[in-house]
């Protein structure tokens, strides 16, 4: 727990588990809010919605209209919500310092190591100016618990709020989260559990919210580690999907679970993935995954261990707290050279390989990471070298030019 509240601070990035809506009350003072069927959307669905951030005065009215019957007795009273909001301001006015305009509140009350919290998040509605409104009360101890999320549509002419459906288009499904690579070394029954019971985290962002599953595991490690995504974005009238999400699975530490110098954890699993193939060279010294007959993985291993690991699909990306490129796109396959790498005073170096290949290489903190591309990227490029790989001294790429593999190791 201690770890995980540390890593949110450090980002500046503000998580919230939650669940399905439960019923429940809670003693506490009474503030009545309107519950009712949710309304269809007037409105076509419009990716293009602007993000749009909230003051905190707005958000402040907002949660305070919630009562006992939404709230648990910690957080219902108004009196607890008067005194916990010079604590509500400051970190408020932190995120929209360092991160920028925010659309939500949180609040965690701790009793040792465990602690009560809430979360509320905030999107407008394009069509009327009302407020979607997600909150939910987690807690626990040494990991979180969910208690309930649930939504509501807030008419501030008014000051009233209705119950509504969870905004979710399409809503997470356990098909969402049952990737080969995504899912390496976890316990599959475990995870499978997990899905069936429905329980996911959410990290709100005013364009959209990220979801994963509400992991029972080391949390810490698997967001770390990627973790196990699904993107949303606002439109206006509903959280949609965006399928153009990109995964941040390659870190300083391998692929996801797979790890630098330790074992290849179990992708044998006792059932087949739709599309997936892993195949086992002679010895198991080269492991090959593959999706709908496209490389994902190659995995070579040297005494048991993983000793480097080359990524080919384009639904993978550096994540950014292992590979620092700021005011550029994550490097990922099929990026452009030039959005993703800087050429400048501490420039990564460039090699031609043996076989034509161009290898831009760069350090990732104890690790070493190399974006790959084709001879041909280059504007003026050299002849490979049957004597070895050769340096290039100041590469210039082709506008077009893009990453075709990326690949870690250890030296």
């Amino acid at each position: 727990m201690k770890k995980r509240i540390l890593l949110l601070l450090a980002a500046g990035v503000f998580v919230v588990t939650g669940c399905p809506r439960t019923s429940g009350q809670a003693a506490g003072e009474a503030q009545p809010v309107a519950v009712a069927a949710a309304a269809e959307s007037e409105t076509a669905p419009d990716v293009t919605a602007a993000a749009e951030g909230f003051s905190f005065d707005e958000l402040f009215r907002i949660f305070s209209i919630f009562g006992d019957n939404i709230m648990t007795a910690k957080f219902a009273p108004q009196s607890v919500k008067d005194r916990i909001k010079p604590e509500l301001k400051e970190s408020y006015d932190g995120v929209v310092e360092f991160v920028g305009p925010t659309n939500h509140l949180e609040y965690s009350l701790f009793d040792g190591d465990c602690y009560d919290g809430f979360e509320m998040a905030c999107y407008r509605y394009s069509a009327d100016g009302h407020v979607l409104v997600l909150l939910s009360e987690n807690g626990g101890c040494d990991v979180s618990s969910v208690k309930y999320l649930r939504a509501y549509e807030y008419d501030p002419e008014t000051g009233n709020a209705r119950e509504v459906d969870l905004p979710f288009n399409p809503a997470p499904a356990r098909d969402d989260f049952e990737d080969l690579v995504r899912l390496a070394g976890a316990d599959v029954e475990e995870l499978r559990g997990v899905m069936q019971a429905g329980l996911y985290d959410y990290e709100w962002r005013t364009d959209g919210a990220l979801v994963r599953l509400n992991d029972p595991m080391d949390f810490d490690e698997h967001v770390y580690h990627g973790a196990l995504f699904v993107d949303y974005l606002w439109n206006g009238s509903e959280l949609v999907r965006n399928e153009d999400y990109v995964y941040p699975c390659i870190h300083a530490e391998g692929f996801g679970s797979i790890l630098l110098g330790q074992g290849v954890p179990d992708l044998r699993f006792d059932y087949d993935p739709v599309g997936y193939d892993v195949r086992y060279s002679e010895g198991g010294d080269l492991w090959l995954v593959e999706l709908d007959g496209k490389d994902v993985l190659q995995i070579q291993m040297e005494f048991d261990q993983v000793q480097s690991i080359e990524v080919f699909s384009p639904k993978y990306c550096v994540a950014k707290t292992a590979y620092e490129n700021d005011g550029m796109q994550q490097p990922r396959v099929g990026g452009r050279i030039g959005d993703c790498l800087a050429f400048g005073e501490e420039a990564p170096q460039v090699w031609m390989l043996m076989d034509g290949t161009v290898q831009i290489e760069d350090d990732i903190w104890n690790s070493r990471i190399a974006f790959r591309t084709a001879r041909e990227s280059l504007v003026n490029p050299p002849q490979p070298s049957a004597n070895g790989r050769i340096r290039i001294e100041n590469p210039k790429f082709k506008p077009s030019a893009t990453i075709g593999s990326i690949l870690l190791w250890r030296e």
